[in-house]
């Protein structure tokens, strides 16, 4: 065999098994995924055994929480009210508020955001405060207790939301 005709019969190899891989490789086509295999390549050397490109995604968190949740919700603005419209409406849907609604340490907060606390249950407390910022609160923010917050959320509060803006004005209508 010239080296003419060896270098035809390797790009057929590599086309035939391109092919296969091709209709194998997409479950969505009625194949089954293809395993690499640790074979020799059409070209004769040995080939390393595959390793999977994609990465395995994170282990799930744990699911939300939507009823018993303690919370405590602060008016982080000027508008009366605000943070007793979203007690009365985490209340209504059967989280659990530890203290009545309060002013925010500091006024003028633009965005609402739902505050949880760290600790061993801190995973817990963030499923559920992502949940309360999605569902109650148009996906505001969500973050650990802010230091400057310790000293007005109870211990007991899992969560705390403080009202901004954007939806003080909703909220208290």
């Amino acid at each position: 065999m010239n080296l003419g005709t060896a270098r035809i019969v390797i790009i057929v190899a590599l086309v035939v098994a391109g092919a296969a891989v091709l209709a194998n490789g997409f479950p969505g086509s009625g194949g089954s995924a293809a395993e690499p295999s640790g074979g020799a390549s059409p070209s004769g050397s040995a080939s390393s055994p595959a390793t999977s490109p994609t990465t395995q995604p994170p282990p799930p968190g744990p699911s939300p929480q939507t009823t018993g949740v303690t919370f405590m919700a602060l008016n982080g603005t000027t508008v009366t009210g605000a943070g007793a419209a979203a007690q009365q409406l985490l209340t209504k849907h059967g989280y659990t508020s530890v203290q009545d609604a309060a002013d925010a340490p500091s006024q003028g907060v633009a965005k609402t955001t739902v505050y949880y606390r760290g600790g061993s249950d801190g995973s817990q407390n963030k499923a559920n405060a992502a949940y309360v910022a999605t569902t109650y609160f148009d996906g505001a923010s969500v973050k650990k207790l802010d230091p400057s917050l310790e000293s007005v959320v109870p211990p007991s509060a899992t969560i705390a939301v403080v009202v901004g803006d954007d939806f003080a004005q909703t909220l208290v209508q």
